[in-house]
């Protein structure tokens, strides 16, 4: 008689259970119907802190094969010597570059006006400023 007690008790608690979750259930389906919707605030998502991971374990020595160690791993430096630049395969041009040429006949360009210049101001050609033009126009680079 004392399990059948015991089994009533808990039919009634089952039963109490029942009713008080289909109480809230119904409370909740009210309030729910009841408030205004509110203006939707935007959701923040926020990543989990990643639990901490234990260290790894140490396997030991690696093996080494019965070949041995390739010498990439082995010998340490470069395998291949950088390839070295090839230079040209004609021989250099004796005459200045366009732009030195360009150069040269500008400042050619100016010893002619500086000389036109004196001329028109009337210095003697025995001067020595006029000497020292003429002497930079007859060097064989500025022909």
């Amino acid at each position: 008689m004392a399990s059948r007690g015991r089994h009533g008790v808990i039919l009634q608690a089952t039963g109490l259970l029942l009713a008080l979750i289909g109480t809230a259930t119904a409370a909740d389906a009210q309030t729910k119907t009841a408030t205004p919707p509110s203006p939707s605030v935007p959701t923040v998502y926020v990543a989990p802190t990643p639990i901490p991971q234990p260290p790894p374990t140490n396997p030991g020595p690696a093996v080494v094969p019965p070949a041995g160690l390739s010498p990439l791993l082995s010998q340490p430096g470069r395998l291949f010597s950088p390839a070295r630049p090839v230079g040209p395969s004609y021989p250099g041009a004796p005459v200045p570059a366009p732009v030195d040429q360009q150069k040269m006949q500008s400042y050619r360009s100016d010893l002619v006006n500086q000389r036109f210049q004196l001329d028109r101001q009337g210095v003697s050609p025995s001067a020595e400023r006029y000497r020292e033009i003429q002497q930079q126009l007859n060097q064989p680079g500025l022909r």
